[in-house]
């Protein structure tokens, strides 16, 4: 069909071109203007012959371009992203094969027309991101050409009448900058009623004539295009670092990266998983509780925005065991009575108990009784995998009889003597029986004089404590256990009552047993 012919002209010459793959960036949410002229053709009943007269002999249509007009238009649009706009464009085309003047009566046959065009166009572009790229057009018209009423019903003059069509159309962009190019289209539009353009129905010029009811008004040219905000490119996440384990409280960093080409400014948000948020390209963060948390970033520009998530898992630090309360009850015992030792350990995998004469324990509280008296160091150890913690507790066992002890033999001396007598000895031999059990009793040793004496009172009374304490620590008693004090005249003496010289019961040297603690 001829009208076919004016589609497909322009058509296959666009199907010829390829999409350049360099890499730009179009322009969305943006205002756009496109200005554009072309060489406009019509096909209709009046597109007529060589000789431009409108020959009823002649029944086949001819090309619309076979006497060319031209178009001029604008537009002004919206792009909803780099891929979609809508716009509202007007079109003046002169066209020479428009038979302006003609009536079915055959007079006033003057060449030439004008036609105009109100177009809603959806412009959709597929390869956003090539420099050269195809794209299609598809809305409706509104259009005024030379219709009226008195040539639709072969009456007198009266009201214009106005078509109305869709409009489709195809065309190469090509982006020159971001914001400005220019485009190679074809655009056609199928006008109703046929009467509206050219003011003849179809069939008007006999049988062979057209007889389609539509015309069609076609433009094959180019323009300019421009849009009035700077295109955005979207911010992309190209990788997100995290920690994949971290322990609680402590801080771990975190990294997304995004495309460099990203328009800024770029928003980058966290949400940790845990209720928190965070900011910054570069941000840390800690979790107080143990689990797996899903960590998500989000970039965002007037572009558009981004999200990734990472896992990370946060576990109880590695605690070393640890010991509190660490205790002996009582502290003080007597041989064969039994002891409670306790403490409170954490994080302990194994507990175990040395009483320190020999024999342990594994668990707490531990009961132990000692076979002899004497002071004993109790050492407690918790241990796990990160390591061991201690604690000693001192015990001093004693036993019943030491400590009933309340007073040991004293020691008498001859008249002026200092020296021990083979009675005292005996007598101290007793005493040091009963140190030797009981080794937490220590002695004061007193010495008196009965004023009788001749020499310093005080002189023979520090003399003869002396010698007892000397006579203790030559048999094995400890010298920090002892102390030697001379009192000089006892207050009690009274040698009336001896009938020796002085007083034989003063002349001597008191062991005066007592604990060794603070001593």
């Amino acid at each position: 069909m001829p009208r076919l012919r004016t589609l497909l002209v322009w058509a296959a010459a666009l199907l010829l071109g390829t999409a350049s793959q360099a890499q730009v960036v179009r322009p969305s949410n943006s205002v756009y203007v496109l200005l554009r002229g072309a060489v406009a053709g019509y096909n209709g009943d009046l597109d007529g012959n060589s000789d431009g007269d409108p020959d009823v002999a002649t029944p086949d249509l001819q090309d619309g371009f076979e006497n060319p007009g031209f178009g001029v238009g604008g537009e002004l649009g919206y792009l909803f992203n780099e891929n979609l706009s809508f716009g509202i464009a007007g079109w003046y085309q002169d066209l020479p094969a428009l038979n302006d003047g003609f009536r079915f009566d055959g007079t006033e046959n003057v060449q030439g027309g004008e036609a105009y065009q109100l177009q809603a166009l959806f412009r959709y572009l597929p390869f956003d991101g090539a420099r050269i790229s195809p794209f299609v057009e598809l809305g409706g018209a509104l259009i005024s050409g030379q219709g009226t009423e008195n040539e639709r019903n072969s009456g007198s003059a009266d009201e214009d009448v106005f078509g109305f069509g869709p409009v489709v159309g195809l065309g190469l962009d090509v982006a020159l900058t971001p914001r400005f190019g220019i485009f190679l289209a074809g655009q056609s539009t199928l006008t109703f009623p046929d009467v509206a353009l050219d003011g003849a129905d179809p069939g008007a010029f006999g049988n062979d004539a057209d007889d389609a009811d539509f015309d069609i008004l076609t433009n094959l040219g180019g323009g300019l295009r421009f849009a009035f905000r700077a295109p955005f490119t979207a911010a992309e996440i190209e990788g997100l670092e995290c920690p994949a384990e971290l322990e609680t409280g402590e801080a771990g960093s975190f990294m997304v990266m995004t495309n460099a080409d990203a328009t800024m400014p770029v928003t980058t948000t966290w949400q940790w998983g845990d209720g928190a948020t965070g900011s910054g390209m570069t941000t840390s963060h800690a979790f107080s509780s143990p689990g797996t948390y899903t960590v998500t970033a989000m970039v965002m520009n007037e572009g558009g925005e981004d999200s990734e998530s990472c896992l990370v898992t946060v576990v109880d630090p590695p605690r070393p065991p640890a010991l509190a309360g660490c205790r002996a009850t009582p502290a003080r015992v007597d041989a064969g009575q039994e002891l409670t030792v306790d403490a409170t350990a954490t994080d302990a995998d194994r507990v175990t108990v040395d009483f320190g004469d020999g024999t342990t324990a594994s668990a707490l509280p531990a009961r132990h009784a000692y076979a002899e008296t004497g002071s004993y160091t109790v050492t407690i150890t918790a241990e796990n995998e990160f390591g061991t913690e201690t604690c000693t507790i001192p015990v001093t066992v004693g036993d019943a009889y030491c400590a009933s002890i309340a007073e040991l033999n004293p020691v008498f001396f001859g008249y002026g003597a200092t020296t021990l007598t083979a009675d005292a000895t005996g007598r101290l031999d007793e005493n040091i029986e009963i140190l030797r059990r009981c080794p937490d009793i220590c002695v004061t040793v007193n010495g008196y004089s009965d004023g009788s004496e001749p020499g310093d009172a005080l002189r023979v009374s520090q003399a003869r404590a002396d010698a007892v304490v000397q006579y203790y620590v030559g048999q094995g008693i400890a010298a920090d256990r002892l102390r030697a004090v001379g009192r000089g005249v006892d207050p009690d003496a009274n040698s009336k009552e001896d009938p020796g010289p002085g007083d034989s019961r003063a002349r001597r040297a008191d062991s005066i047993p007592s604990s060794c603690a603070g001593f």
